[in-house]
This record gives structure tokens, C-alpha cells and sequence, in this order.
């Protein structure tokens, strides 16, 4: 694997300051037994005052539609885990290509080559979705893919990499009836966040009826909101944790469910 890193991040600065305490010596200049004691404990209070505990952050209307998007774009592909430590350019362009057929399938086409039809969008295209939403910059990765053949064999489906963009056996049908919503946020005081999340399936006759307005509304709901809904039914919990930029978008760094 070769060409892919880790966006730097601006993050928020927490310091941990540590008082030191003086030990008094006695006449062979050596530290006493009690007060030694007296001082570890003397430190440990002191030191212990400045620690910044985890806490949780107050959930308002805008906050909430964020964090439920924000997650839902992993879970709606029906994510088990991802870490941004060890994930592959593969496994980055298998992200974006169902981010990109699901939210944005106008700019999805269809090219046969060979005896295969492959469904293609433009390797700049990937590479937006992969830095807005794990803040990783895949700079020309794409090296590292195999042209498209167009023959079918033991070969993986894709991703494949030509004239300037990502090429992937076409392969239609799946519907992604699935919403998250985040139950709450840690602040971790080191510059990242933990999100706790529940992932629900809409009804499927409900969301084949929805249009855009309609979607968003289910992005919109609080936990207890969700959970009084019945059109959507509770599938799995999960974890992630992210990392927030200057700008106040979220970055993925794992993403944990079921």
C-alpha cells in the first residue's frame, strides 16, 4: 500500500499541569517514610485538581441533525467496523463508491468494456468523499489499482483504475433503508469525541415513499424520538470515534456496530 495519509488535524489543546512537591530532608539527607507519604499524597490531590474529566455534550436541534448524518453516511452501507489506522485504498474507494451511488448516483455512469459492464465516477470525485469524511488524503493511490480487463474472472470486482477514474463491475439493487441517530456525545478532552449511536431500519414501503424533505426529517430525530417512531425499527447499537477540524466538521477515526 503506498500513497495514502492521515489529514493534520487542528485539535483542541488540553494541558495537564502537575504540581511537584518539595521533600524536606533529615540530617543524614536522606527523605523519611512519612514524609514521603505526605508528599506522594500532598501530589496526587494537587495533580488530581487539574484533570479535565470526559463530559458529555448537550445535544441542541442542529447538533443532532449533524451527528445523526454525519454517522449515518457509515451505517446506511451496513458497516460492521472501520478504522482509519489500517484501512486500505481499496477499502477507501469501496467507501466512496456506494457514498457516491447513494447520494449522488446522477454522477454514476455505466461504460461496457469487453464483455463487462462496469459502473465508473471520477477519481477526484473519490477522493473528496474519502478526506471529507475520514480526513484521509489518497494523493495518487490509484497507482496501486489494475486497469479494468473487461473479462470476467477470479479477479476482485473492482476498484480499477482508468482515464482518470474508478471502475467497478456494475452491480445494482440494494436499497439502503437505514438511519443513524446519535443517543449521545462524549467530549474525551483530547481533542477527539465519542459518539454512541443507534442504527434503524425505516420501513421500506415508508422509504420508497420518501422524497429528499422526507428523508431529512429522520436525520432531524432525538433518541427518544426514534425510539417512539414506528417506522423504524432498532437494529444494532455502536460507537464511533471522530475527531473535529476547525471548521466544525466531524473526522472519522473507528466506527463500530453490532
Amino acid at each position: 500500500m503506498k500513497r495514502i495519509k492521515t489529514c493534520a488535524l487542528a485539535l483542541s489543546a488540553f494541558m495537564m499541569l502537575g504540581a511537584l512537591a518539595g521533600c524536606d530532608k533529615d540530617e543524614n539527607n536522606e527523605t523519611t517514610a512519612t514524609e514521603a507519604s505526605e508528599s506522594e499524597t500532598q501530589t496526587t490531590e494537587e495533580t488530581s485538581a487539574f484533570v479535565i474529566e470526559p463530559e458529555e455534550i448537550e445535544l441542541d436541534a442542529a447538533l443532532q441533525q449533524y451527528a445523526n448524518t454525519f454517522i449515518s453516511n457509515f451505517a446506511e452501507q451496513y458497516l460492521v467496523s472501520l478504522d482509519r489506522a489500517t484501512i486500505t485504498p481499496e477499502e477507501c474507494m469501496d467507501f466512496a463508491r456506494t457514498h457516491i451511488k447513494i447520494n449522488d448516483p446522477s454522477s454514476v455512469t455505466y461504460e461496457t468494456k469487453g464483455d463487462v459492464t462496469y459502473e465508473t465516477f471520477t477519481w477526484e470525485q473519490a477522493k473528496k468523499v474519502v478526506s471529507k469524511y475520514i480526513a484521509i488524503m489518497m494523493d495518487n493511490a490509484y497507482e496501486d489499482f489494475e486497469a479494468p480487463s473487461g473479462e470476467y474472472g477470479d479477479h476482485p470486482a473492482g476498484p480499477f483504475f482508468e482515464d482518470g477514474k474508478i471502475w467497478y463491475e456494475a452491480a445494482d439493487g440494494d436499497e439502503h433503508n437505514v438511519v443513524a441517530v446519535v443517543d449521545s456525545i462524549i467530549n474525551n478532552t483530547d481533542g477527539t469525541i465519542t459518539l454512541n449511536f443507534t442504527v434503524y431500519e425505516i420501513d421500506i414501503d415508508t422509504f420508497l415513499g420518501l422524497d429528499s424533505e422526507g428523508l431529512k426529517a429522520y436525520y432531524k430525530k432525538t433518541s427518544d424520538e426514534a425510539k417512539a417512531d414506528s417506522t423504524l425499527t432498532a437494529m444494532k447499537k455502536g460507537t464511533a470515534l471522530a475527531t473535529i477540524g476547525q471548521s466544525g466538521d466531524y473526522y472519522l477515526y473507528t466506527y463500530q456496530a453490532g
